[in-house]
C-alpha cells in the first residue's frame, strides 16, 4: 500500500522528526512549515529522499484562509508528485501515532471504500446557537504587510465586529452553478483516498463561488475540505457522516484522540490508559520535554 504524509508545521521541529520516524519507512512525507518560522530548524534534522519540504510556503493564521492556503499547498505538492497513493493522511507536526505502522496498513486494507473524512450538516435548525453564531458571522481577512501580527489582528477583529454591527451574517449555505451547496463541519486531520483529494483540490482551485464564500469564514480548514465532499454524490456516501445533535470537534475528528482542557491538551505520560482506550490511530499534542516518556511508552508498545 502506497501512503503519504501531509504534514502542517508550524514549531517543534524534534516533535516532528519523532512523528515521521515513528511512521512507515516507504511513505512519502510532504511537509509545509509556516513562513513565520525558521525552516532551517527542521531541513537540519529532517533529511531523506522521501521527505519533501513544500516551496510554496504560507504564513498561517489560525482561524483563517491562510489555513486553507497551507492545506492546498500540501496537496498540490502530492498531487504533482510522480507517484500515484492509495491513502493521504493529514496530519500536524505535534502528532503521533498510537497505532503500529502494521496495524494501521492492516486497517486501511480492510476498508478499502472508506474515505476517514468526517463532517456535520451545520445547515439545520437543530445547530446550537453558539455554533452559529461562530459561522454566521463573517470574517474578512484583512492583512497590511507593513503592519505588525497585534496590529493586524486588531484589524480583522474590527472588520468582523462592523460586519456584526451592521447586521450582516453568512448563510450556513451557498449556491454552486445553481445548486445549494450545505457547509459541512469537520476536523483538519483526516485520511483519504487520491482520488478524493484530487477532487477537492480541483473544485477549491476551479470553484470561484467555493472560495468566495470561504474568504471570511471562521476556521475553513475545518470546513472547506468537508464541503466539497459531502456535496460531492459521489463522495459524500464514503464519508463519515454526523447526524442528529452537534457532535462537536473531538468527534468529528475520526482518527485523532485530542483533549480539550479547554484548549487542546498536551499529551504526557499520564494519559497513556486513556489513549490506550481510546481506539484511535494518532492523538495530539505532543511537545517536546513534556510528552517525552509518552512517547517512550508508545514507541515499546509498538
Amino acid at each position: 500500500m502506497s501512503i503519504a504524509y501531509l504534514i502542517s508545521a508550524h514549531t517543534d521541529a524534534p516533535q516532528l522528526k519523532r512523528l515521521i520516524d515513528a511512521l512507515h519507512s516507504d511513505a512519502q512525507f510532504f511537509v509545509h512549515v509556516d513562513r513565520k518560522s525558521d525552516i532551517r530548524a527542521f531541513t537540519t534534522l529532517l533529511q531523506g529522499e522521501n521527505i519533501h519540504f513544500v516551496d510554496n510556503r504560507i504564513d498561517v493564521i489560525w482561524g483563517t484562509i491562510r489555513q486553507v492556503e497551507d492545506q492546498m499547498a500540501l496537496m498540490q505538492a502530492v498531487l504533482n508528485y510522480p507517484m500515484k497513493f492509495d491513502r493521504i493522511f493529514f496530519l500536524s507536526g505535534l502528532d503521533y501515532p498510537l497505532w503500529s505502522n502494521d496495524h494501521i496498513t492492516s486497517w486501511l486494507e480492510a476498508h478499502p471504500d472508506q474515505e476517514f473524512m468526517a463532517g456535520y450538516c451545520m445547515d439545520t435548525d437543530v445547530l446550537p446557537n453558539d455554533q452559529r453564531q461562530l459561522y454566521q458571522v463573517a470574517r474578512p481577512f484583512c492583512h497590511i504587510h507593513w503592519l505588525n501580527r497585534r496590529w493586524n489582528e486588531r484589524l480583522r477583529v474590527l472588520c468582523r465586529k462592523i460586519k456584526k454591527w451592521t447586521g450582516v451574517r453568512k448563510p450556513l449555505f451557498f449556491t454552486v452553478n445553481g445548486e445549494r451547496w450545505h457547509l459541512y463541519k469537520g476536523a483538519d486531520w483526516w485520511c483519504v483516498s487520491q482520488g478524493l483529494l484530487n477532487h477537492i483540490y480541483e473544485v477549491y482551485t476551479r470553484t470561484p463561488e467555493v472560495r468566495r464564500y470561504f474568504a471570511d469564514s471562521f476556521a475553513p480548514s475545518e470546513t472547506l475540505p468537508q464541503t466539497i465532499a459531502f456535496n460531492s454524490p459521489r463522495w459524500a456516501s464514503k464519508c463519515i457522516l454526523h447526524q442528529g445533535s452537534y457532535p462537536g470537534l473531538t468527534t468529528l475528528t475520526p482518527l485523532h484522540c485530542i483533549v480539550y482542557d479547554p484548549v487542546i491538551k498536551v499529551m504526557d505520560e499520564t494519559d497513556y490508559p486513556m489513549l490506550m482506550a481510546s481506539g484511535k490511530m494518532f492523538a495530539r499534542k505532543f511537545v517536546s520535554g513534556k510528552s517525552d516518556q509518552l512517547i517512550q511508552m508508545l514507541h515499546a508498545r509498538n
